[in-house]
């Protein structure tokens, strides 16, 4: 078995979910059968992957010239490795590998696609969503397998079109973070803390605007930066709210180990990996109540979901509780975090669709004259 990953970003969630799988694929399958092609500027993000399972390619913006670059060392990679599956991440790496190898004869590999949160989900033009959704749907028979991280995507897969036959639900997972030692955060107020991007999609305003009347009940921390695209308008920062930038992950884990309440304003998500976060460190969650949020969070048990855009909710639920009950509720998170999202389960369940698309390959290849077999 051989596998080779191609992602046009290593960066936000398609980073995490590469550090996650990428060393338990080396150790399953030997670390000369696994392979990542990844933007050389984005190789950094993949802290703690061994650097001799990642291949590169120089990424520019989003153009033609770019689109041409990827192809170029798709085809390269797949020389050099001979995969058995070839597994790309979100919409622009898995639309180049499916133009590329797609169409007409079969090629000695399987293709998997994971969109890591579907494009057309994203809050955009009527006219460009339905683009997108024609898109997805007419190259969805290219893949063998649509892998979706969440029931969410799933359901938006059946409702574009897609034949449920191609689809397999592989939940998102992360590996235990836990941080016995949390960072060093002494205030009498509920502690809130925000990790992301601070742009339109994560809601950053919505937060902002819930805890300006209530800055004598909670203290707020905020993990992350603006970056490029559609952001949040610049607004004065208040002195009651502390930015830390981008942290690391075990950085991360420990700012959520002191943490009472961890808040996800996003307008909307594919999934929410900050929520598993938040409950692999045992820290209650206030999300939005969209996309795959609303799988993670149990509104009442492990936090709060809320309407997106209401910052007037989000208030009410972050200044619901004191401590001690924000902790009970970060307990029941941590307890559901350990039996149902685990890396180990999700990495479980990819090697157990390789092994299926593997073996229909073998099988479709040994009756096929004049085609070499990859294992």
């Amino acid at each position: 078995m051989r596998i080779l990953h191609i992602a046009e970003s290593a960066q936000g969630g398609v980073g995490t979910y590469l550090t996650e799988i990428l060393s338990d694929q080396a150790r399953r399958y030997g670390e000369d059968r696994v392979r990542a092609l990844v933007p050389a500027q984005h190789a950094a993000h993949l802290s703690g992957v061994d650097r001799r399972l990642l291949v590169t390619w120089q990424r520019r913006s989003r153009s033609a010239g770019s689109v041409f670059a990827l192809a170029a060392a798709i085809r390269r990679a797949i020389a050099q490795l001979a995969p058995t599956i070839v597994h790309a991440h979100s919409s622009f790496a898995g639309g180049v590998l499916r133009l590329i190898y797609g169409w007409g004869r079969r090629p000695p590999f399987r293709i998997v696609y994971c969109p890591h949160g579907w494009a057309f989900d994203r809050r955009s033009s009527t006219i460009k969503q339905r683009l997108i959704e024609r898109i997805e749907r007419d190259l969805a028979p290219s893949a063998d397998r649509i892998v979706l991280i969440s029931d969410h995507e799933r359901r938006e897969a059946l409702r574009i079109g897609i034949d449920p036959g191609r689809l397999a639900l592989v939940l998102n997972g992360i590996a235990d973070l836990h941080s016995d030692w949390p960072a060093r955060w002494q205030d009498d107020r509920v502690r809130v803390l925000f990790v992301g991007r601070l742009d339109t999609q994560k809601g950053f305003d919505t937060l902002l605007d819930a805890v300006e009347p209530i800055q004598d009940e909670v203290a707020v921390r905020v993990i992350g930066k603006a970056v490029a695209g559609p952001a949040t308008a610049p607004r004065k920062r208040s002195p009651q709210i502390e930015y830390l930038g981008w942290r690391s992950l075990s950085e991360v884990a420990t700012e959520i180990a002191a943490a009472d309440v961890v808040a996800i304003p996003s307008r909307w998500e594919g999934f929410g990996l900050v929520a598993l976060e938040a409950m692999c460190g045992g820290c209650a969650v206030v999300a939005s109540d969209v996309g795959g949020l609303r799988e993670i969070v149990v509104d009442g048990v492990t936090g709060y979901l809320v309407p997106p855009d209401s910052p007037e909710r989000l208030m009410r639920a972050l200044s619901r509780h004191d401590r001690a009950t924000w902790q009970a509720m970060g307990a029941a998170g941590r307890a559901r975090y350990q039996a149902t999202f685990t890396a180990q389960r999700m990495n479980d369940e990819l090697a157990a669709l390789y092994a299926e698309l593997a073996s229909t390959s073998a099988s479709d290849t040994a009756a096929m004259p004049g085609m070499v077999q990859h294992a």
